[in-house]
Formats: C-alpha cells, structure tokens, sequence
C-alpha cells in the first residue's frame, strides 16, 4: 500500500496540534471522530477501535482516558 504524505506525518501533524490552541485541537479530534463514526457501520467501527487501541502507547492511552472524563463531568452539568 502507498501512503500518502499525511499518513506519513500523522504523528508529527498530531504533535504540532497538541502545541497549538484548545479549538485547534478539539477540530483535530472532531474531524477523526466525525470520519470514523460516518465510514463504517457500528460493527466496523467496534472493530477500528480495537485496531487502533492496539497501537496506542501509554501517554496516549492515559490522555484518552482523562479525556473520557472531562466528557462525562462536563455532560452532567448540562
């Protein structure tokens, strides 16, 4: 498989948005999330999911899951 120039700066485009501002990187996230949860049936998705997760390392895997829960605070104050 060819990939293009983006897969192969996905992590370094990633690293220069984590210096960037709170907008910026929520649009990052966004648009990732938006593309995955419209491209595949939930089964598919389930399956992406676990890909992904498989390669993630563990600053990553703690930044999500601290993530997770500013989601669900900011959900119940609404």
């Amino acid at each position: 498989m060819v990939k293009s120039s983006i897969e192969k700066l996905a992590e370094e485009i990633g690293y220069d948005i984590g210096m960037s501002d709170d907008q910026t990187q929520s649009n990052l996230l966004n648009g990732l999330c938006a593309s995955l949860s419209n491209s595949m049936q939930k089964q598919q998705l389930e399956m992406q999911l676990c890909y992904i997760s498989k390669n993630l390392n563990q600053k990553t895997e703690q930044l999500l899951i601290n993530l997770v829960e500013f989601i669900k605070l900011k959900n119940n104050e609404q």
